[in-house]
């Protein structure tokens, strides 16, 4: 037991480096700030200030400005005679939206003239998507056609609804998922499962090559420094130096899948705030649908991720062993990305259920395919799914540990490697 902390303690101080702590520490920080910064910025986006150029002073143009202060616009409100001069002399820089209210709008819609108004969106140095929300404005402008159209049908059909006029039928929205039935507008369950699963893959792959590419250089450090033949001429016991490296490797991943699930909340929390923006009886029909990931939900895909992991590093040993040199790293990891690529690509664009018996068995047999899909099947209720994933993922994990402990008791370890001719 004492041989293998001593061998332990040399694992961990080899893949525990200054860069790795950085690297993990800048992981978390980038998703944190990222996250505070993106979801503080769509708060202060609520009030963009839009100008508007009254030409007409009608209770109708009142109208189209209340609307605009009801969409939480700060309405600055410009006088103009010719907007033309007004854009060459650049008193709009300072804009965002600038809407023109033409003479006459009132009177003419009265007479039942279809009038125009005209929007100008005005680009600056350095701006962006947050800044500027095409399709905020868009829906506003929608807004204020249909509230014009009321004011027009009152006016012409007084004592009639407007609202009923415009829109004689209503129809009420409904999910159903995991059994249960919720009302709930089926664009807010979308949006709420597209922020969820369309992150987690990403950056599983990106943790998965990236502690794969620790361990293999790790190794093939090892094996190019000669600090491998002398570890194998020493009287230690092979196979407790292949667990000192697992062992290593796996607290490794668990400090990935920590620092990766830790980033993650504070980044969806603060990109994705479809759940925060929703109503009260919104996001409780989420939870009565059981689409709201719970601790229990997050832990369980968090175990899987972590299996996922240590499958990635059993193979990155044997994959490290196997290179010439630590340049060889590079082109060894090839076949460990082209599958997790497959794990990877194949459930974000098909539905892994409607797959043919073979090609469902082919994407399901690669260990790394249950932990992309775990947040999917947690959400939709198939934790028996999730429970064998991590099963199947562990028996995996052994297997390829039991590899790597047969290469560590032979003796063609040291010249034992991949040739890729013409590659240097």
């Amino acid at each position: 037991m004492r041989i293998f902390l001593i061998l332990l303690k040399k694992e961990l101080k080899e893949l525990l480096t200054r860069q790795f702590v950085f690297t993990l520490a800048a992981m978390v920080f980038i998703f944190y700030f990222v996250g505070k910064m993106v979801g503080g910025q769509n708060k202060v986006s609520l009030m963009n200030e839009i100008s508007v150029i009254d030409m007409d002073k009608s209770p109708v143009s009142k109208t189209i400005i209340e609307e605009l202060k009801s969409a939480k616009y700060i309405v600055k409100e410009k006088s103009c005679t010719n907007i033309n001069k007004m854009v060459a002399g650049g008193k709009f820089e300072k804009d965002l939206f600038v809407i023109v209210i033409p003479a006459g709008l009132g009177e003419n819609l009265n007479a039942l003239k279809k009038q125009k108004i005209k929007v100008y969106a005005v680009l600056r140095k350095g701006l962006r998507s947050s800044e500027i929300s095409s399709s905020k404005i868009r829906k506003t402008l929608s807004d204020i056609k249909r509230r014009i159209s009321e004011l027009m049908i009152k006016r012409r059909f007084r004592g009639c609804d407007a609202g009923f006029v415009k829109d004689p039928i209503s129809v009420d929205e409904f999910v159903i998922a995991n059994k249960t039935a919720a009302e709930i507008p089926i664009k807010h369950v979308l949006a709420y499962m597209r922020s969820q699963l369309m992150l987690f893959p990403v950056v599983i792959f990106l943790v998965v090559i990236y502690a794969s590419q620790i361990v293999m250089t790790a190794v093939a450090s090892e094996k190019e420094n000669k600090t491998l033949e002398i570890l194998l001429s020493s009287p230690i016991n092979r196979k407790m130096l292949v667990f000192s490296k697992i062992t290593a490797s796996g607290l490794i991943a668990f400090l990935l899948s920590g620092g990766y699930m830790v980033g993650m909340r504070s980044f969806m929390s603060g990109v994705t705030g479809q759940v925060s923006s929703m109503t009260t009886s919104s996001q409780s029909s989420l939870i009565k649908l059981g689409l709201m990931i719970n601790p229990a939900g997050y832990l369980a895909i968090g175990i899987s991720i972590l299996f996922c992991i240590l499958c990635a590093l059993s193979v990155a040993i044997i994959l490290g062993v196997l290179s010439e040199d630590v340049k060889g790293t590079q082109a060894s990891i090839t076949p460990l990305m082209m599958v997790l690529l497959l794990s990877y690509l194949l459930p974000m664009f098909m539905d892994i259920h409607k797959l043919s018996i073979p090609l469902k068995f082919l994407v399901l047999a690669i260990p790394f395919t249950h932990a992309f899909i775990s947040p999917e099947n947690i959400m939709l209720g198939n934790n028996a799914a999730v429970f064998w994933g991590i099963v199947y993922q562990a028996a995996v994990f052994l297997t390829f540990v039991a590899i790597a402990a047969r290469i560590f008791s032979g003796e063609t370890i040291l010249t034992l490697k991949f040739r890729f001719k013409g590659l240097k």
